[in-house]
């Protein structure tokens, strides 16, 4: 698979502001809708201009489309080199990428994260930043924007002598923040491993608080998370550190008894105390479902943001479970959503860097058995990663997918091969077709006809050089965008090729339907035929039914003589498989054409 970001233009978001109340005798121009709507988005419009805060706003795809002055004065970056970036244009190098990890959970969580940011200016300059951001959803609740706001944190005077409240305390339930948990972590990890001793981290939420929010209002849910916090605190020894961490979100350190019974009996107390009904003011009474996630030191992680980490994934583990429960971390579970979340965070990292580090395309030959010519060659990825290896694309390209970061990998790898093919061209008379292939999320994309065509144009190639792949299951999950897209594409002059054919996602009912050139038989399909007779025959039908539709034909999963020899009646084909050739690194392939 593969992926580059077309920069877009998107509409605007819109911020709603509540209408004042006027006084009774004021009749003015504001009272009328159209006019109140003109003074609400010139209102709106000055806010943002004149802010001394900076602000980012990006489309759902983490593309910036807005920034105001304030962000040009303090990044040194103007609106036109910041719109169409993404925002680790302003990255530093001083956070790990499980702190973005972490920032992305709790936005998908909450809709919003705050907290202090070391980001870098154009210059180069480090600096640091209070940021705040939040989501936008449209009506239907479907997220449409993010907005960032940062606070420039430079100029306060004796910033580290001066433990602020603002930098440590949560003004609502006026307990500790997250800085002030990284801070306690930083000592009691410190001391712990200085003394050989455990020490635990709770992850907690008090449960159904949007909920809350929605039914009975933003202050009702505050005064329910006060109480909450009063709860917890009359709950803890006075040794444990408390904080408020986001939203409903608290954690709970404790720099000792530690051991996974005494952190048990404390989840079943937490939990207990929580769930009880609690009467608001005006006499309601609202129950909650508290879930709790727990991570030890040294066993589930040996440093600060994976031990907060490990407890949170517990958490979001118990929350699943069906709430009302708390759990402990899961090290396998763990490992894995930590390998993940590293890919993830690596795979973006690598996409930012136009050179695409640690990936490669390898080539497998297409070649036709009666004379052992190559007839084309597929552009399979593959990724070196720095610390885990060669990784499969069977793992990565899912996290890509899952991430929203596969159409940026389908467009890089796009872009590598067509620079190859214009490489070869130069150098050989005969370069058969490369085909690369497309995920699903491809034909989503409104202007990917014309970026492939641009990309083509751009390298010196013809359409007619590139084969486009399209698994069968994308084809019929997608059938309405894939006929669209892939029709205009073959009218440009591009290839069509129905890949992994026979996986059993019923594309042979509608295979006539389908704008196409070639039909590709899974290697699982000839791995049946190959053991039995009745799936023999199917083959053979498909075959047929190939020729007939005028498509040429491709064999994956060719391995040895005995099945080239059922393929030898079945007329004009080619195969790909290790019996021929496995993929193999362009400089290999020059050795082929050469």
């Amino acid at each position: 698979m593969k992926h580059t970001t077309k920069h877009r233009e998107g509409r605007q978001p819109t911020l709603n502001f509540r209408d004042s109340a006027s006084h009774p005798n004021d009749v003015s121009l504001a009272n009328s809708p159209k006019h109140s709507l003109f003074f609400k988005r010139q209102l709106l419009q000055h806010l943002f201009e004149h802010s001394v805060e900076s602000v980012m706003v990006t489309d759902v795809n983490g593309i910036i489309e807005r920034v105001n002055a304030a962000f040009t004065d303090i990044t040194g970056y103007s609106a036109k080199e910041a719109i169409g970036q993404r925002p680790n244009l302003v990255q530093s190098s001083r956070h790990q990428p499980s702190f973005y990890a972490q920032m992305w959970q709790q936005l998908e969580k909450t809709g919003s994260w705050s907290g202090q940011v070391w980001n870098r200016r154009k210059s180069g300059e480090v600096y640091l930043q209070w940021l705040n951001i939040n989501t936008l959803n449209d009506e239907q609740g479907k997220v449409t924007h993010r907005v960032a706001i940062g606070h420039d944190l430079t100029n306060q005077q004796s910033m580290h002598n001066d433990r602020s409240l603002f930098t440590f305390k949560d003004p609502l339930t006026q307990l500790g923040n997250r800085q002030l948990l990284t801070s306690r972590l930083d000592q009691a990890l410190a001391e712990a491993e200085r003394n050989n001793i455990r020490i635990g981290l709770m992850v907690v939420d008090i449960g159904r608080f949007r909920q809350i929010n929605e039914q009975l209002g933003l202050a009702w849910g505050d005064d329910i998370l006060r109480q909450q916090a009063r709860t917890l605190q009359a709950a803890v020894d006075e040794a444990d550190t408390l904080v408020r961490l986001q939203g409903d979100m608290f954690a709970i350190l404790r720099h000792s008894r530690a051991q996974d019974a005494a952190m048990a009996q404390l989840a079943d107390k937490l939990l207990n105390l929580m769930s009880q009904p609690i009467i608001l003011a005006d006499k309601s009474v609202v129950s909650l479902q508290p879930s709790i996630g727990i991570a030890i030191y040294p066993r589930d992680a040996e440093d600060n943001a994976g031990l907060l980490q490990a407890a949170e994934h517990a958490h979001s583990m118990a929350k699943r479970a069906g709430r009302n429960r708390f759990q402990f971390v899961d090290q396998r579970q763990h490992d894995l959503h930590h390998r993940e979340l590293q890919i993830e965070h690596s795979l973006q990292h690598v996409l930012s860097n136009e050179l695409g580090e640690g990936l490669s395309l390898y080539y497998q030959p297409q070649v036709r058995p009666t004379d052992g010519k190559i007839m084309a060659m597929e552009a399979l990825l593959r990724w070196q990663h720095p610390k885990l290896g060669t990784l499969s694309p069977a793992e990565f390209i899912p996290i890509a997918e899952q991430s929203a970061q596969s159409v940026r990998l389908d467009r890089w790898v796009i872009e590598q091969a067509c620079m190859q093919v214009a490489q070869w061209r130069e150098r050989y008379s005969q370069v058969p077709v490369v085909s690369v292939n497309l995920s699903a999320p491809q034909f989503r994309e409104p202007d990917f006809a014309d970026w492939l065509q641009a990309c083509v144009a751009s390298c010196g190639i013809k359409p007619e050089c590139i084969k486009l792949e399209v698994t069968e299951t994308t084809m019929m999950t997608q059938k309405n965008n894939c006929v669209a897209m892939l029709g205009r594409l073959r009218e440009l002059g591009f290839k069509i090729s129905l890949d992994d054919f026979g996986t059993g996602y019923s594309a042979l009912a509608c295979l006539h339907q389908f704008p196409l050139d070639e039909l590709k038989i899974d290697r699982n399909f000839m791995v049946e035929a190959s053991q039995d007779p009745r799936a023999l025959l199917l083959l053979k039908t498909i075959v047929h039914l190939a020729q007939e539709l005028s498509l040429t034909l491709v064999v994956e999963g060719v391995e040895d003589q005995a099945q080239l020899n059922l393929l030898a009646n079945f007329g004009p084909l080619t195969v790909q498989g290790y019996y021929y050739y496995r993929p193999m690194p362009a400089a290999d392939i020059n050795k082929l054409l050469g």
